[in-house]
């Protein structure tokens, strides 16, 4: 391997620590606000939830686990807010459509399984319990609690996609290689962030992900 190659490698694997320990602490610091602006607007919440008329649909997937929240503005603005600053963050690091090549795709599904491993069931959990807290289970009629979890996996996993989404990552197969090379690689669900990719290109989920600030590239 020539000297400039392995040099320019050395940089590269540096660039991509320093934007997993960056979003790391941002997913920390997302997950603290997350619960603490559910515990601020409690009741507020409630009414809102208490107010929306989703349209209902048999099989909750992650389109009409999101068509219930945009139902709810203000449980939307909640996850927002919460997530913004992994939104800014990532937005800093990576430009809009940044990875074009297979090798940029899997190196960016890389970083976003590394930097969110640490979160993943924490944060699937404080989603479920928004989710429940407001009502929007009950709204829906999701009652049992591993369905529960499957709705707040599926909210998690639409953030996701609309972080890879956003920097060029079209095909969940980037993941599928990232997962097999990644250190953290078994405890990413490839059948949830599958689903979630798949929905992406629904008018809830594409409103969803503007909402964030995620347009696709």
């Amino acid at each position: 391997m020539k000297l400039t190659v392995l040099l320019e490698n050395i940089i590269r694997e540096e660039e991509e620590k320093k934007a997993i320990s960056a979003l790391d602490q941002a997913m920390g610091s997302s997950f603290k606000a997350m619960g603490a602006e559910l515990q601020k607007n409690e009741k507020e919440l409630q009414q809102d939830v208490d107010q929306s008329n989703p349209e209902l649909n048999e099989a909750l997937g992650a389109i009409a686990i999101i068509g219930a929240l945009l139902a709810a503005p203000k449980v939307v603005e909640l996850i927002v807010k919460s997530f913004r600053g992994v939104v800014n963050v990532f937005k800093k690091l990576f430009k809009l459509g940044q990875a074009k090549s297979p090798e940029d795709q899997q190196q960016m599904a890389n970083t976003i399984i590394e930097f969110t491993h640490k979160w993943h069931k924490s944060y699937i959990k404080g989603l479920k319990w928004i989710l429940k807290t407001t009502g929007i289970f009950k709204k829906v009629g999701i009652n049992d609690e591993t369905q529960q979890m499957k709705a707040a996996e599926a909210v998690y996993y639409v953030l996701i996609a609309s972080l890879a989404v956003y920097s060029g990552v079209g095909a969940v197969s980037a993941f599928k290689s990232a997962v097999t090379g990644a250190a953290n690689g078994g405890s990413f669900s490839l059948a949830a962030f599958e689903a979630a990719m798949a929905s992406i290109k629904s008018s809830e989920v594409a409103e969803f992900a503007g909402k964030l600030g995620l347009k696709a590239a």
